[in-house]
């Protein structure tokens, strides 16, 4: 039996508000700081030293901002429980990378699949050779024509 091998690229571009909520939801539920104050601004660099999301957090006590940076992996962690959240299927197995620049961040999947070709039967189950009615064949079906309606 002979394979068939599919490469897979997905490539998401979020926005820095989608990515902002992502991290909000991240980080609230690991109880960061994200969860006990008010995100007043973010910004995306793409220094390399400083590669990531910075966001600026207002304290609810004293009202002093904080800015609290987000490197790439914690970037990637917060889209893929995103994704996941919302539903958006992702590969499991697939190589995933990261870039940022200032207007927005793309999210890439590679991934690779391995599928059997599928063989021709003859018979059935039994054995037995499979037989049609007259005009079921397999190779007797005809696509319709979009101006013909076949009732």
């Amino acid at each position: 039996m002979s394979t068939t091998t599919i490469r897979e690229t997905r490539q998401l571009v979020l926005p820095l508000q989608t990515v902002l909520d992502a991290v909000v939801q991240h980080d609230r539920r690991s109880h960061g700081s994200l969860s006990r104050g008010e995100v007043v601004d973010a910004l995306f660099v793409d220094e390399p030293e400083e590669r990531g999301l910075h966001v600026a957090v207002r304290n609810p006590e004293n009202f002093l901002i904080e800015w609290r940076r987000f490197d790439v992996n914690e970037l990637a962690a917060a889209i893929i429980g995103f994704c996941r959240s919302k539903r958006i299927p992702l590969p499991y197995a697939g190589a995933k990378s990261l870039s940022i620049s200032k207007n927005g961040a793309a999210f890439s999947i590679e991934n690779t699949v391995s599928l059997a070709q599928s063989v021709r039967t003859d018979s059935d189950f039994s054995g037995r050779p499979l037989r049609y009615a007259k005009g079921y064949e397999p190779l007797a079906l005809t696509p319709t024509v979009g101006d013909k309606v076949a009732v």
